[in-house]
């Protein structure tokens, strides 16, 4: 599926530098979580923008993005962390392609991403253990024991095995 290309990316990268210069510029502090929401909120804007057939509705009990296609309709959510594991609550559970985005900023305010994605249903995330706690989780090691079912973006995952399994997240 070709949903997150270069220009895509490109424009993301430009939008979330300008986004928190603008942050900077006025004082405002942002949690990792309120950007990494801003991030997905930009990606869902430029792929619609960028994207033939993408639509995105911009409610919270729809999908992020609805891919219209020759044939049928795709579900696409998007999820973003600073981390290296992605949180879901209810809607995370609906089965879809998910695009999982992690990101970090040097100095100035530029963005490195890493973006893949996947096909999902509910019984592929796991759910917490906590009473106090619902999201779901999908971790970077997930992503990486299905490599063969992940399209790659940008960045990279390496896992190395020593006594147990090391993955890293690559950045670009």
């Amino acid at each position: 599926m070709t949903i997150i290309t270069n220009e895509v990316i490109d424009k993301l990268r430009s939008d979330t530098k300008k986004l928190f210069d603008i942050y900077d510029e006025f004082g405002l502090v942002k949690s990792a979580k309120q950007k990494s929401e801003d991030i997905s909120g930009l990606l869902e804007v430029v792929i619609a923008k960028f994207i033939d057939g993408a639509v995105a509705p911009k409610k919270d009990k729809e999908p992020d993005i609805l891919l219209h296609t020759k044939d049928n309709i795709i579900v696409v959510e998007i999820k973003t962390t600073n981390g290296e594991s992605w949180r879901g609550g209810t809607f995370s559970k609906r089965p879809g392609y998910y695009i999982f985005v992690s990101w970090k900023l040097d100095e100035f305010n530029y963005p490195s991403f890493y973006i893949a994605g996947i096909d999902l249903k509910e019984e592929d995330w796991k759910s917490s253990n906590s009473d106090n706690y619902y999201a779901t989780t999908y971790s970077k090691k997930e992503l990486y024991l299905n490599k063969d079912k992940v399209t790659t973006y940008v960045g990279s995952l390496v896992g190395k095995q020593g006594k147990r399994l090391t993955i890293k997240v690559n950045y670009s």
